[in-house]
């Protein structure tokens, strides 16, 4: 069996807490009234998106606000519950495992932090807790430095988080499909020689520390991903435009960049930006092709999520899927 990572979460937090300073000013009115809204906002949103999939359901059972700190314990138990999920045992105890953890620990909690002030929401799929996390202070940031017009904006963002909610009432399988890609991927095994064969095949880096197998699970992830994301986009713009009139102004400035992350360039896996794009480019395209409602099918089974190939395809996924 393959060992949960080693982590010292305690460090990790406290890195991630460095330089507090920079959380933007707020008085303790603003701050019960910006909670208070972010609450109201994703409860109406759980419903709007709903109407939208025309199912009979509502998004997240709780809303939680929280601050860059509580974020940070978010990850925690998000993490303790995947780690369950996928049957890691724990790590192993010796003095070596405790200098890797607090490598790590400091590595996470950095990481955390630079992530924390970009994030503005997420959707705990996999531990059970169905709860949705709403990042007050990126959010608050993101609304003065841009300008945006904060009940539109946090509609926005409510409808692509509670939309992700849904995705998972839409497909009960879609969890247990998720994790099995995910567990094929870590406890796969291959030689350096394999792998270095790999790279020269595909020029791509997870064919480095991925198997035949494995590489093809981490497509399948990667393809998921990107519909997942692109449809909980496509929906945010969509609803948004009625509940939400600045919408095209909030799409443009989130708009994302045709070029490539270093890391992106390495891998089409972990680029991103590519993700969101395409997706959502591919949930447009199957809109004009067919109709909205069209994309529900990929809902019905793990055989109709789009392929890699098919997210460049629209037409040959809704040929394949519907006829």
């Amino acid at each position: 069996m393959e060992h949960a990572p080693s982590l010292n979460w305690r460090l990790a937090h406290r890195v991630a807490r460095i330089r507090p300073d920079d959380l933007p000013e707020i008085s303790a009115n603003e701050l019960t009234m910006l909670v208070a809204d972010l609450r109201v906002t994703a409860r109406r949103a759980g419903a709007i998106a709903a109407r939208h999939l025309g199912i009979d359901a509502v998004g997240a059972t709780r809303i939680r606000v929280v601050d860059w700190a509580g974020w940070g314990h978010a990850v925690h138990d998000m993490a303790d519950g995947a780690i369950a999920q996928l049957d890691l045992a724990p790590p192993e105890e010796a003095f070596g495992v405790r200098l890797t953890a607090a490598r790590n620990g400091a590595l996470l909690g950095a990481g955390m932090r630079a992530l924390s002030r970009r994030l503005l929401g997420q959707y705990d799929a996999f531990t059970g807790s169905d709860t949705l996390y709403l990042v007050a202070p990126t959010i608050l940031a993101h609304e003065r430095r841009l300008g945006f017009v904060p009940k539109d904006f946090r509609m926005w963002v409510s409808l692509h988080e509670q939309t992700h909610a849904l995705q998972f009432r839409l497909a009960p399988w879609l969890r247990d499909h998720l994790m099995g890609r995910m567990r094929i991927v870590l406890h796969d095994e291959i030689s350096m020689t394999d792998g270095l064969l790999g790279w020269a095949r595909t020029r791509d880096l997870t064919s480095l520390f991925a198997s035949p197998e494995a590489g093809a699970a981490l497509a399948e992830l990667s393809s998921a991903m990107t519909f997942l994301e692109g449809h909980a986009d496509y929906v945010s713009d969509y609803a948004g435009r009625r509940h939400a009139p600045t919408t095209p102004a909030l799409r443009r400035a989130f708009a994302r960049s045709e070029s490539a992350t270093l890391l992106g360039r390495l891998s089409k896996t972990f680029d991103k930006n590519a993700q969101y794009r395409d997706g959502l480019e591919f949930c447009k395209k199957v809109q004009r092709i067919r109709n909205r409602s069209a994309l529900k099918a990929a809902f019905a089974e793990p055989g109709n999520l789009p392929t890699s190939d098919e997210i460049n395809d629209p037409a040959a996924w809704v040929k394949r899927v519907h006829g």
